[in-house]
């Protein structure tokens, strides 16, 4: 869908006859989107380009090639690309052996002026992208499985991004969060089973609440489904659990 949106925009750039308005409109209405697709080609020519997707997030393109992702920022120059990149990197790399779900395990790429961050393509599809009909029939099953990886994350001792909590977190019942979950759970479409977490640009320590919120916060489909509750109270229901264990 979005590629040959892109291309369209891309074309009708030529029509522009002044040459900064030409390089204004590429820059910040297609992202650049040619020149960053060009510095990645020559950076893997061993991959096949002809059959690449397109996918477009908050603040990021994402190149979708193979079972390959080659992730790269909108705005590369005005954004600390680099230092993005490597917060989420260290953020991946310390929740993924604690979590149910795969998450994306990230390596940088420099492609000419361009960083990108390269992952596995994680099997799946994103839960919004589903009919709504379809995800409220099985919303106990996503709500539940939501709930475990939300538990898992928030009461997870990361040690290596201790540096990220604040001095009074435990105090204020803080804990790792991935703040923007609403857009970014990928399912098994033939189970409906949930698979993969993606996008931890936003992760940070937050309060439990935050987390919940960031389930529906800015789809409407996902405050349709009642799926946010169900986590909820599964996430409730594992904490009474241990606590009885502990005993």
């Amino acid at each position: 869908m979005w590629k040959p949106f892109f291309d369209f925009l891309w074309f009708v750039s030529y029509f522009i006859p002044f040459r900064g308005a030409r390089t204004w409109f590429r820059l910040n209405k297609c992202y650049d989107y040619k020149n960053k697709l060009r510095a990645i080609r020559a950076a893997t020519p061993e991959l096949n380009w002809g059959k690449m997707r397109l996918a477009k997030g908050g603040g990021s393109l994402a190149f979708i090639i193979d079972n390959t992702v080659f992730k790269v920022r909108k705005f590369h120059k005005n954004d600390n690309s680099a230092e993005k990149f490597e917060r989420e990197k260290r953020i991946t790399d310390a929740v993924a052996p604690v979590l149910p779900v795969a998450v994306p395990k990230i390596e940088l790429v420099q492609a000419g002026p361009y960083l990108f961050y390269k992952t596995h393509f994680i099997p799946g599809r994103v839960l919004v992208d589903l009919p709504l009909k379809r995800i409220i029939a099985n919303k106990d099953k996503i709500g539940k499985q939501i709930g475990q990886v939300i538990y898992s994350l928030f009461n997870a001792d990361l040690k290596t991004l201790r540096d990220m909590m604040p001095k009074d977190a435990k105090k204020r019942g803080l804990g790792m969060v991935h703040g923007d979950m609403c857009s970014n759970i990928i399912v098994n479409p033939d189970t409906m089973d949930v698979v993969g977490i993606i996008d931890w640009e936003y992760a940070f320590y937050s309060s439990l609440w935050y987390e919940f919120q960031g389930i529906y916060r800015v789809r409407r489909k996902m405050r349709q489904t009642d799926i946010a509750p169900i986590a909820m109270w599964e996430y409730y229901r594992l904490r009474d659990e241990k606590s009885k264990k502990t005993k």
